[in-house]
């Protein structure tokens, strides 16, 4: 069976500019998600994809976010009960740093219910639910 030449990954569905490119990201991505479902918290490189949560809030909608695939751009350590733990920041939500040590563990379940889907901003701009 011959293998269709593609510079789209076939996990995230991102382009690039060749085939070598999209299967390295597909096999990283599937790296990543393997040791997740290992129990292991693996190191993150800028351009990684993840699975992040969606974020509703009642009083201040204009913020909004639906979960889904994100790009990370940065990483960072901070101090949590005295333990340092890693942080990351996705293209689709920059203002934001999510714990990667809480979102490692949730991978599967998340990757179960976005599957290809990419995050994204959901404002709800209607006024009685951002009165906060």
């Amino acid at each position: 069976m011959s293998e269709i030449s593609s510079t789209t990954c076939r996990e995230t569905g991102r382009t690039f500019a060749t085939t070598e490119e999209a299967r390295a990201s597909a096999a990283r991505f599937l790296w990543i998600q393997s040791e997740c479902d290992a129990g292991r918290v693996p190191e993150l490189e800028k351009g990684d994809v993840i699975y992040v949560e969606t974020y509703l809030f009642l009083g201040h909608g204009r913020d909004d976010f639906r979960g889904g695939l994100a790009k990370v751009v940065d990483f960072s350590f901070g101090t949590v009960g005295g333990q340092s733990e890693p942080y990351v920041v996705v293209a689709e939500e920059p203002s934001a740093n999510s714990n990667w040590q809480y979102l490692a563990g949730l991978q599967k379940k998340l990757r179960v219910k976005f599957g290809k889907r990419w995050s994204h901003p959901d404002p709800d701009l209607r006024p009685e639910f951002n009165e906060w």
